[in-house]
């Protein structure tokens, strides 16, 4: 993968739909790991994450926060990669937002990684077959337009994690108790995804493999059953930086144990390990 050299620090961020800006100084742990990493280092690698207000890392309370880049920024910074975040978040949207912003987004920033989230807000709880066509289309589309813009952008599907469909004592608005409809909605989601990633096989190791946070369990969701915990998106850092810690050359993360999911398309009873369900392993 060609990575193009950034100018931007390793921790900076653009906040490109979230309005809300990150602050650049390293912690002392991630200084200390940036010391002992090799001089002169490697190019900085640029990272566009692409979704709604999961990826914005929302909160039960209804702000944002750094979410899952905390983790990810921190564990790439324990492997040596320099590397900088933008983030293309907007919370409340479906997968049909981002097709009229992929084509600005990819050719305004030059990402080197895209990590794609969406679909939790798209109800296909009582979906038709032409319906789940169309989100089939529309998600495969968001691949065909940035990897037929730039030649060298990675791009990395995932599979939405699943809510509770509940929320318990403790449970503030905004944003409120997760909706009824929202796990039948996502189990849809999560198979029209599968099937969606293995028709652009043409693109071959440019799409390696897919993150699965439909592994994570329900005891990393807040109070209202939609949002991670701050653990569930530290899970959430460490299934990315596994995801694409491959194509870095870096070593993976430890995972919480028994942390399993189920490929779409197979019954709920057949569960395989996360290790397993690369795309194009």
């Amino acid at each position: 993968m060609k990575l193009r050299p950034m100018l931007l620090g390793a921790l900076a961020v653009a906040l490109v739909a979230v309005g809300q800006s990150v602050p650049t100084g390293a912690p002392v742990a991630a200084q200390a790991a940036a010391a002992a990493c090799p001089v002169p280092g490697r190019p900085t690698l640029k990272i566009l994450t692409v979704g709604d207000s999961i990826t914005a890392g929302a909160t039960m309370a209804g702000s944002s926060s750094a979410g899952y880049r905390a983790e990810l920024g921190r564990l790439l910074d324990q492997s040596c990669v320099p590397h900088q975040f933008v983030v293309a978040a907007v919370g409340g949207v479906t997968c049909n937002y981002w097709s009229s912003q992929m084509a600005s987004l990819v050719t305004t920033h030059r990402p080197d990684l895209i990590l794609l989230n969406c679909g939790t807000n798209n109800n296909l709880s009582n979906a038709t077959a032409a319906q789940i066509a169309a989100f089939e289309g529309t998600y495969r589309a968001l691949f065909d337009t940035a990897l037929d813009l730039d030649p060298d952008v990675i791009m990395y599907p995932s599979w939405v994690q699943y809510s509770s469909g509940h929320g318990t004592t403790g449970c503030t608005n905004p944003p409120g108790p997760s909706p009824a409809w929202l796990p039948a909605s996502e189990a849809k989601v999560n198979d029209a995804i599968y099937r969606s990633m293995l028709v652009i096989d043409e693109y071959g190791d440019r799409v390696p493999t897919w993150i699965d946070y439909q592994s994570i369990p329900e005891g990393y969701l807040d109070q209202c059953g939609v949002h991670p915990t701050p653990g569930g998106y530290d899970v959430m850092g460490r299934l990315a930086f596994n995801a694409i810690a491959p194509r870095l050359g870096v070593g993976p993360a430890p995972l919480p144990c028994g942390l399993v999911g189920r490929r779409p398309g197979f019954s709920v009873g057949q569960w395989v390990p996360c290790a397993t369900m690369n795309l194009n392993p």
